[in-house]
């Protein structure tokens, strides 16, 4: 009977946790055990996962990822079945790849990393067949910190990722953008806390997974800064945050301070709105009321990038970490589109190694109208299509989900 682990594993440098589970994981056949049981395979070359689809598919993949051997070292190791072990040495160098006998008819087997013997992957269905058998269940979550191969994707005609070099004062700057047309008729847009109350002190916070699978989404990033420090009242307080799935905005008594920085919302027809500071947004009801609408999405934070398509960075308005640690730093971006005001198209963007001023230079590349900074560092992370772009990252307070209805 074929077995089914699901695999948990904790790890203490999360930024580096994508690499280390595929490395883990290199050479197995994952199956998805949280939705329709997709298989996908971890190539032990590059320790990406690739997906095993049909019969067909699988197979065709499987071969395209073979390695060639010769006839003497294949019959050194022992096929499944067998009672000898064979040479171990030379089967455990080559567990969980796919062999091709080159010298016979190119006849595919797969070195199973538990036994290190080699099962025939025959005809397509025998091949997929196989596959399952020797599968290792896997969550979700935990499937999403392996990457898959590439550096662009995209689910449809309204949304797209790319990992991308861009270039600024003739400089390269390592970007990771995701990107999403507001007139996808489906669209749904969420922001999400942990907590569903004012929290002021020891806040809940989730992975971004958490926030994503809990909410269908299929795109996502980590939002606010945990806490803000203020040196006139000393004391601390924390950026408002729309609950989508609650209808109420978490942290609504910060509103009245301009210290907040800017609010970007979204109504429940996907329009786009921005407010330079707390205080223009003023409520949830001012602003219902105001417009006619209902809120679908919103959430605060500071420092505001881009204002107008101009650079509004207010240098007062940043410490010195911001303004001379270069780090991996998250910006949320929205380009209107002339035709259709408010629903043009809205930037999920990560860049490594720049200072927030840098940030403000880099955003300004994608022509944006306005541009608005969210937690960065370990905090940074990215989702898109079932994979984190870049994370997990530490457990985060709230993010920015997009869904579909």
């Amino acid at each position: 009977m074929k077995k089914i682990i699901i695999i948990l594993f904790i790890f203490f440098a999360p930024l580096r946790l994508q690499a280390s589970l595929g490395a883990n994981l290199s050479g197995s056949i994952l199956l998805d055990v949280e939705r329709n049981g997709e298989a996908w395979y971890v190539y032990p070359e590059d320790n990406k996962r690739y997906y095993l689809g049909r019969p067909a598919d699988a197979f065709q993949i499987m071969r395209e990822l073979g390695l060639g051997i010769s006839e003497y070292n294949f019959q050194r190791i022992a096929q499944a079945g067998m009672a000898v072990d064979g040479d171990l040495e030379l089967a455990s160098r080559l567990a969980g790849k796919i062999i091709i006998q080159t010298e016979k008819n190119g006849e595919a087997w797969y070195i199973y990393p538990e036994n290190l013997k080699k099962y025939y992957l025959g005809r397509p269905k025998d091949a997929f067949k196989i596959m399952r058998e020797l599968s290792l269940g896997i969550s979700r979550e935990n499937l999403a910190k392996i990457h898959k191969p590439g550096i662009k994707e995209n689910i449809d005609e309204y949304s797209n990722y790319i990992h991308k070099k861009i270039n600024v004062a003739n400089k390269d700057y390592t970007v990771d953008v995701i990107e999403i047309d507001l007139k996808n008729p489906n669209l749904k847009i969420i922001t999400a806390t942990a907590d569903n109350y004012n929290c002021k002190v020891d806040c809940r916070v989730k992975t971004l997974a958490d926030f994503v699978l809990n909410n269908n989404g299929f795109a996502g990033i980590n939002g606010t800064y945990f806490e803000a420090y203020d040196k006139k009242k000393l004391n601390y307080y924390f950026y408002p945050v729309y609950n989508s799935n609650e209808k109420k905005l978490i942290n609504d008594d910060q509103l009245k301070y301009w210290t907040t920085g800017p609010v970007i919302v979204f109504d429940e027809s996907n329009k786009f709105y921005y407010f330079k500071d707390s205080r223009e947004f003023a409520s949830v009801e001012d602003f219902e009321e105001k417009y006619n609408v209902k809120i679908q999405a919103a959430i605060g934070n500071k420092p505001r990038l881009i204002e107008n398509k101009m650079n509004l960075l207010i240098e007062w308005n940043i410490d010195k970490k911001q303004r001379n640690v270069k780090a991996r730093r998250n910006a949320f971006a929205y380009k209107e589109d002339l035709n259709d005001p408010g629903r043009g198209i809205v930037y999920l963007l990560v860049v490594q190694k720049v200072t927030v001023p840098e940030l403000v230079d880099v955003v300004k590349k994608f022509a944006v109208d306005y541009a608005l900074n969210l937690d960065g560092g370990y905090s940074s992370a990215l989702w898109y299509n079932d994979e984190y772009m870049l994370g997990p990252g530490r457990d985060i307070p709230n993010a920015i989900i997009f869904s579909e209805k």
